[in-house]
């Protein structure tokens, strides 16, 4: 096996691996002779798996645990996800001119699954697959649960954890799956001197939350709980601290 900076994640990849449609269940020796392993590093790998639920121990060897199943689903459904969120997002870019996102929880971080950068010549940097823990940003503790006013929150560089560069800010809401559940946040974000606060707590943000509605609608969610636009006249404030 090619060399890593983590042998021991290397070496459990490679044990699941070795799991085929044809080989279904494979003993401690097998695993041992095939990838030319210890017993005794393989037997600590088999357990270590097991408890991660990737494995399951049965009379005959080893088999795929249903954790390996959990993680095939959230990948499959996070590309549905970002194929439906595509047209929406890209809409939004260009009829309000900012970088949009579309983020999801993974534990206790969030993660980039899709992004449309702006067309000017300044745009976000936050790049698909970029990470960062959930509680550090305003997207991440709305995924988390956070309930805001209005269903959503504008944070910027001195409210985001050092996330943001200076100058930056976002409009960030959720997107809600078919049991109305969040299933996702989006973003906006553009640079502070592009609109004014009125503008931000208006037409930008009810177009962020139009566009947060139209995916929670195209993933099925129940009608009352899409989020939208709220009626009224919006306040010019300043970005949400914290």
């Amino acid at each position: 096996m090619r060399a890593t900076d983590v042998p021991g994640l290397e070496r459990g990849i490679a044990i699941l691996r070795l799991f085929r449609r044809d080989r279904a269940r494979l003993a401690p020796a097998e695993v041992a002779a095939e990838l030319r392993l210890a017993r005794s590093t393989v037997h600590r790998l088999l357990r270590s798996l097991e408890a991660l639920g990737l494995l399951r121990e049965e009379a005959d060897g080893f088999a795929l645990g249903p954790g390996v199943l959990t993680l095939g689903f959230e990948y499959l459904a996070s590309l549905d996800l970002a194929e439906v969120a595509a047209p929406v997002l890209a809409e939004l870019r260009d009829e309000i001119g900012c970088s949009t996102h579309l983020v999801v929880l993974d534990r206790a971080d969030i993660v980039f699954i899709a992004r449309y950068p702006a067309r000017a010549s300044v745009s976000s940097s936050f790049g698909v697959g970029f990470t960062v823990p959930a509680r550090r940003t305003l997207i991440g503790r709305l995924l988390l649960g956070e309930t805001l006013p209005g269903g959503y929150g504008i944070s910027d560089s001195s409210s985001a954890g050092g996330l943001f560069p200076k100058g930056m800010i976002a409009i960030s809401t959720v997107v809600r799956g078919p049991q109305g559940g969040i299933v996702a946040g989006i973003n906006a974000t553009t640079v502070t001197d592009v609109f004014s606060a009125a503008e931000l707590r208006g037409r930008v943000k009810d177009r962020v939350l139009a566009a947060a509605a139209e995916i929670s609608s195209r993933l099925g969610a129940p009608a009352s709980q899409r989020g939208g636009a709220p009626s009224g006249r919006a306040t010019a404030k300043g970005p949400r601290r914290g």
